[in-house]
Formats: C-alpha cells, sequence, structure tokens
C-alpha cells in the first residue's frame, strides 16, 4: 500500500510539472495577443469595476451613433 501511494505521488508531481511548464511556454503568446487587442474602456476594468465599465462603454456607443446619425442626415 505505502507503494501505491510513492509511486500516485510521484505521477502527481510529473503531471504538476508538466503542466507548469506548459503554461509558461504558452503566457508570453497569450501576453502578445492581448497587448494587440484594442481596449473598449479607456481604463481597464477592475473586478469590482465592471458594471461602470459596461455602463461606460454602453454610453461612448450611445455618442457615437448619435454623431454618426447626425452626420448622415446633413445634406
Amino acid at each position: 500500500m505505502r507503494y501505491f501511494v510513492i509511486i500516485a505521488l510521484v505521477v502527481a508531481g510529473v503531471i504538476f510539472l508538466r503542466q507548469q511548464t506548459t503554461q509558461k511556454a504558452a503566457a508570453p503568446k497569450k501576453l502578445a495577443q492581448v497587448a494587440a487587442e484594442p481596449t473598449l474602456t479607456p481604463r481597464p476594468a477592475s473586478e469590482h469595476d465592471w458594471a461602470k465599465a459596461a455602463i461606460d462603454r454602453a454610453n461612448e456607443v450611445k455618442q457615437q451613433v448619435k454623431r454618426e446619425r447626425a452626420s448622415n442626415e446633413v445634406p
């Protein structure tokens, strides 16, 4: 029974180490993608401020639509 526990711990350790190395290899690619995408708000939304960020974005879109409609109606 002891051998089974020891083998299980070794296997779990190997799996954990492989996951850590794959996450480290994939992390720089994710940062490059995030930097390339345009941000929707002038400031990043924190986990406590996500609702305000959504309201700010909705107001920005409303203003943009209002400007576009005004410019389309001018002959």
